[in-house]
């Protein structure tokens, strides 16, 4: 039987310690991330890729004829607000990138690990029969599949 091994590496706790820190850093450099609630999140207005082009142009047209705007229209919040999503977006991109590599990789070994995992179990439960102090960890290990047994198909009823 072939052995599934989907992911294959090592890092050192020293990495993995400085990528938490990278991260930890990132989120103190921008201190001005927020945290939405479900409710806020649906109620708000979205802005997605195609939106883009129509901001930078909107933008370009209020720097060009503020004259146009009202005077009580927030011409410098708002050229603050465009250059803010512009550098954001990039960032985005590449933590989301970041969070799906990281999402599939644990996945990924998530199944070698119980793949494993149910092969030592099966290894242990034939040794459990010849050695009691097996035994006593083959019933441990047996708690993860309680009540998961077959379940047997009822009759038909007529």
């Amino acid at each position: 039987m072939a052995r599934q091994n989907l992911i294959s590496a090592e890092v050192d706790d020293v990495i993995v310690e400085a990528v938490l820190q990278h991260l930890l850093d990132s989120k103190t450099a921008m201190p001005f991330l927020i945290n939405l609630s479900k409710s806020d999140r649906m109620k708000y207005r979205k802005m997605g890729p195609k939106s883009v082009e129509y901001v930078g142009e909107c933008l370009v047209g209020a720097q060009q004829f503020s004259n146009h705007l009202t005077a009580d229209f927030p011409l410098g919040e708002y050229e603050k607000d465009v250059k803010l999503i512009r550098q954001l977006f990039p960032i985005l991109v590449a933590a989301q990138a970041l969070a799906e590599g990281l999402n599939d990789t644990i996945l990924a070994l998530g199944s070698d690990c119980m793949d494993g995992s149910n092969e030592v179990y099966d290894l242990l439960k034939n040794a459990a029969k010849k050695d009691a102090n097996v035994k006593t960890l083959v019933d441990q290990l047996a708690r993860r599949y309680k009540g998961q047994g077959r379940k047997t198909k009822s009759p038909p009823q007529a």
